[in-house]
């Protein structure tokens, strides 16, 4: 997201290929996803002021920056955002909220909502399936499993 320019968006739709694909896959397969008001609201807000196209949304990267320089700011920014997600976590009475944990909310949300697999597939950029399933049959037995200890949680 941190990555993300004017130039991605197009028609109401951000388009992207996922950083981790850029660096671990064969194939490049470009995302879109839909500008929902709620996000346009946030860059509207939060977002950069100059909407040149090869300006990036979010006034963290300039463009200047070393590969060590972007990874720093990166992974700088994943650690604010779990740090604040941890605190509304809290405050709503729910433990373990992290951008990872988003991801698979994303993706179980959308499996329970009756979504055809291939999409949540594709818009998580797995190249495969077969990911997409096992990604979400792990997520699955963690639920299974905190709902079973739930039906034998005897201390009254």
């Amino acid at each position: 997201m941190l990555k993300f320019k004017f130039s991605n968006i197009q028609n109401g739709e951000i388009y992207f290929i996922r950083s981790k694909t850029i660096r671990t896959s064969k194939v490049k397969r470009e995302l879109q996803a839909v500008i929902t008001p709620e996000m346009q609201a946030i860059i509207d807000r939060w977002g950069n002021k100059d909407r040149t196209p090869d300006t990036y949304i979010f006034d963290y990267l300039k463009g200047n920056e070393t590969p060590l320089q972007e990874k720093s700011i990166l992974l700088e920014v994943i650690r604010r955002c779990n740090k604040r997600l941890k605190l509304i976590g809290e405050a709503v009475g729910i433990k373990g909220i992290s951008t990872y944990t988003a991801r698979h909310s994303y993706a179980t949300v959308l499996k329970r909502s009756g979504a055809n697999i291939a999409y949540i597939s594709e818009s998580l950029g797995h190249a495969d399936l077969k990911t997409t399933e096992n990604y979400l049959a792990s997520f699955e037995r963690e639920e299974r499993e905190k709902n079973a200890k739930l039906l034998t949680n005897f201390n009254i």
